[in-house]
């Protein structure tokens, strides 16, 4: 202060010591001043919130109360529909005095305007099964949560490549006592149920393959797997109307979840089994759920009622009006981002992706590989993905992205070639359940582009010997 009072005398020759003097005892009593009022004030602490770290403990899930898990009331809000929170909300009301947890939450509600191409003529009541589906994704995906990079792999299956840990067991067990809870009398068919080093010569494709078929062509309920994984016989529906087959893995990416990673998710598809009496003459899968717990992703999806994300409706992009003007294009797998499958069953399937890569590289604007083909496919419809393909695919893998995807308004075709009655040109034709070389593309933006980039994949992939292995 001293300082400033010498520099400013001399800079302001008009202001004599004296001016100065009267300056430094005023601004000294400012100061005293100002002290003693905070010292007298009283103290006030800044509250420091720490920040919450991961600490996680990993539970003995084999010891888990499944009755903490037993269907809670159902509520869905109307009011909720334009909110940007997850589709499934949890809310705790803890109390020092009650122990208790009260669980809501809040489910996708169907759109009342039905898509009339894609619609479903099965009788069945789909905004109920798709509660339930999604509840139990929610469930498993909470154990899943407290234990993904902290688990210990358990065994393996066809090879050392295929993995299972006791959340995986788990996670199905929950899934299927909340689906048998409210449908006792449906089909349930899950992962771990499948003995994949069986088939032909301990052929994973073929004991996969095998279990599918069974409860497929049981139709109405006449055939179930029994706790031991092997068909049995029953007779549980009267085939006044459809079954369902609930078409369930529990962690579908076992390997990312068991190292950490967050690329993981449930996978639960229903499949329509046609009555007797039902006008349908083949299964289709009318409802889906990919539920990625550590990203907060609810994919769903019913037959004739649209795609959901969180409780969103996904539109296609070609809905938009600028994009509804622009011509269509003749070529778009350069603009493309493509998920390759790189399958583990088989040497030749590995060979195969290796060329696919080998030859799109240079071709699309990125590969990647997430090495989980419920989230590639939900990524495919939410247009993240243009693409993904893959081989020797499991009904598992695919049951609840196929609905998914054809709701969002992409295509899910074989992975063959059928050429025109003309010759002129190459197509695909639609993919079911039990299809395991797949070929998906997401919505497309332009009018005119449906199937384009299909069928420019599926070009490059017959130039490079990549449709047979």
């Amino acid at each position: 202060l001293s300082s400033i009072l010498k520099l400013t005398m001399k800079k302001s020759p008009l202001l004599t010591s004296s001016h100065g003097a009267v300056i430094f005892m005023l601004s000294t009593i400012v100061i005293i001043s100002s002290a003693f009022q905070s010292l007298l004030a009283p103290t006030r602490r800044r509250q420091i919130v720490p920040l919450r770290r991961s600490n996680r403990i990993i539970p003995d899930i084999t010891s888990c109360n499944t009755n903490n898990v037993a269907h809670r009331s159902l509520v869905h809000s109307n009011t909720c529909r334009n909110l940007p929170s997850m589709a499934l909300s949890l809310s705790h009301d803890n109390n020092n005095n009650d122990s208790e947890e009260s669980e809501s939450y809040i489910y996708t509600t169907l759109d009342d305007e039905i898509n009339t191409t894609t619609t479903t003529t099965t009788s069945r009541n789909l905004q109920q099964v798709l509660h339930t589906i999604e509840y139990a994704a929610y469930t498993a995906g909470k154990v899943a949560l407290s234990t993904s990079g902290q688990i210990a792999i358990k065994s393996t299956k066809a090879n050392i490549r295929d993995l299972v840990t006791e959340s995986d067991v788990k996670c199905q067990q929950l899934i299927r006592e909340i689906i048998e809870e409210e449908f006792p009398q449906d089909l349930f068919l899950g992962e771990e149920d499948v003995d994949l080093s069986g088939g032909d010569g301990g052929d994973s494709s073929c004991a996969s393959s095998a279990a599918l078929d069974a409860v497929l062509s049981g139709g109405g309920g006449s055939l179930s797997l029994d706790d031991d994984g092997d068909v049995a016989s029953s007779s549980i529906n009267d085939g006044k109307e459809d079954s369902l087959l609930f078409i369930v893995d529990p962690i579908d990416g076992t390997t990312n979840f068991q190292a950490g990673l967050p690329i993981y998710a449930m996978s639960i598809g229903v499949v329509a089994l046609p009555s007797s009496s039902s006008s349908s003459s083949s299964p289709e899968v009318v409802a889906g759920v990919i539920y990625n717990p550590t990203l907060g992703e609810m994919t769903s999806a019913v037959r004739g009622r649209g795609c959901y994300l969180n409780n969103r409706r996904l539109q296609p992009p070609q809905q938009h009006q600028s994009q509804q003007q622009l011509p269509p294009r003749t070529s778009i797998l350069n603009q493309s981002l493509i998920n390759v499958g790189f399958p583990i069953s088989k040497e030749s399937t590995l060979q195969a992706s290796s060329k696919a890569v080998a030859a799109l590289a240079t071709k699309v604007r990125g590969l990647r590989m997430v090495a989980c083909a419920s989230q590639a496919m939900a990524w495919v419809a939410q247009s993240k993905f243009n693409a993904y393909f893959s081989w020797d695919l499991n009904g598992w893998d695919v049951a609840a992205g196929i609905v998914i995807v054809e709701e969002s308004g992409g295509l899910v075709s074989k992975m063959v070639v059928v050429v025109d009655e003309d010759g002129a040109g190459m197509t695909s034709s639609r993919a079911g359940v039990e299809t395991r070389d797949m070929i998906i593309t997401c919505p497309c933006e332009r009018r005119g582009e449906e199937g384009l980039l299909r069928d420019e994949l599926i070009e490059v992939l017959k130039e490079n010997d990549c449709l047979e292995y």
